[in-house]
């Protein structure tokens, strides 16, 4: 009994060891950007993603972009607030990148979205409705994923269609 006691709470310990360490793998936004409600407003993926179409990065929205809205104050968000002490500071919004492909791996947005006709939230996930900004992955972009979804879509599946 003592033993199955000591291996609980050691078990138990390794546990929220492994949880705290996994919350801090999570990303930190420097902006708390809500999608859902700039989509209630009708603006549109590519009005912040401004390069999806044509390259193979999305692009993050720039601090200049926020400001076309942003510039005076529509809101009481902190947030808001935000954006225009980085543009009296001369600084730039530091995105932390979610999505992250080994080098190896060559994956265009424009091949995916303007080509492929993928939608945003097939990758994604339904942030269109998220009021916080995503902090790790929607799915993981295993090859298996990947190859499953090139079978569906009837995709080119060979091997330098994506590792270059």
């Amino acid at each position: 009994m003592k033993y199955f006691l000591i291996g609980f709470v050691v078990g138990i310990l390794l546990l929220i060891l492994f949880i705290s360490s996994s919350q801090s793998l999570k990303s930190k936004q420097p902006i708390q950007f809500n999608h859902k409600i700039h989509k209630e407003a009708g603006i549109e993926c590519s009005n912040c993603h401004i390069y999806f179409k044509e390259q193979k990065f999305s692009g993050m929205p720039p601090l200049s972009i926020c400001l076309e809205c942003h510039k005076d104050s529509i809101t009481k968000s902190p947030e808001e607030e935000k954006l225009r002490k980085l543009f009296k500071e001369g600084k730039e919004i530091t995105w932390e990148q979610i999505y992250k492909q080994p080098d190896h791996v060559f994956f265009s947005h424009r091949r995916h979205v303007a080509i492929g006709k993928i939608d945003c939230k097939d990758c994604h996930g339904p942030v269109g409705e998220s009021e916080k900004p995503l902090t790790k992955p929607w799915v993981k972009m295993t090859m298996k994923w990947c190859m499953d979804c090139h079978t569906k879509a009837k995709a080119n599946n060979d091997c330098l269609a994506c590792h270059v």
